[in-house]
């Protein structure tokens, strides 16, 4: 997916595409990761409908961001039939993460469903603000961490040992932001980890992971976008 046509992704201005969030949520709040999604029964809307519709979406996500909801946000860049970019919330519970996506005019069209999940154990720290200044883009490596054939859910040895690898020093500079959700989490996602890398260097780096070796995890990873200064230095958009 171009950066120039991603309509109704998440290609937002720079001073709308984060909050700075430096220390750790406050209390009664936690992190919520939402996958942005388009449904199987989307409508179509002509070229000036749809033009309409990304301005209305565009002006909620800066009064998120004005309102000191929404923290971080980009588009996958793989044109994902299904997935079409990510939010990350601060917010008192999954809930009010749910309803603060519901004000997206795209999702109240029925072109975007917002799936979330969380808490997403995260660290804040690695959460930056850029500025306001236009600083441009750079590319990171989503992955989603899904459970493996041999996953049970509430697993701590798996996730024990996922932790223990993506904080070795071998892989944790690689790592921009990265972790599981609680306890709960029932379904086909149970983490997120932003790598620096590009695909390949990320694809060589999950095989080493004991938990994808032994079956309990795997990868399914994403070229993503944010703005420059978000998080730890990615890779230049090309």
């Amino acid at each position: 997916m171009k950066p120039k046509i991603l309509a109704l992704a998440v290609l937002l201005p720079l001073s709308a595409i984060v909050l700075a969030q430096n220390q750790p949520p406050p209390a009664g709040k936690a992190y919520f990761f939402v996958l942005l999604k388009r449904p199987a029964n989307a409508p179509q809307l002509s070229t000036e409908a749809g033009e309409k519709l990304q301005e209305a979406h565009m002006a909620n996500i800066r009064k998120l961001h004005a309102e000191h909801k929404l923290l971080v946000a980009g588009p996958l860049m793989d044109d994902d039939p299904v997935i079409r970019g990510i939010f990350v919330f601060q917010a008192e519970s999954r809930q009010q993460a749910q309803d603060w996506v519901g004000t997206d005019p795209a999702v109240q069209a029925g072109r975007l469903i917002g799936e979330i999940h969380g808490p997403w154990l995260i660290d804040g720290k690695a959460i930056s603000d850029p500025g306001d200044a236009p600083q441009g883009m750079e590319q990171y490596t989503l992955v989603l961490i899904r459970p493996g054939e041999k996953w049970s859910v509430g697993d701590q040895q798996a996730i024990h040992s996922h932790d223990q690898f993506i904080e070795s020093k071998e892989v944790r500079l690689d790592v921009a932001l990265a972790g599981m959700f609680g306890v709960g989490e029932m379904g086909d996602l149970v983490g997120v980890a932003i790598f620096t890398e590009g695909p390949e260097q990320t694809a060589r780096l999950s095989h080493e992971d004991p938990a994808v070796k032994m079956g309990k995890l795997r990868f399914e990873s994403h070229p993503w976008i944010t703005a420059k200064g978000v998080l730890a230095p990615g890779q230049p958009l090309k």
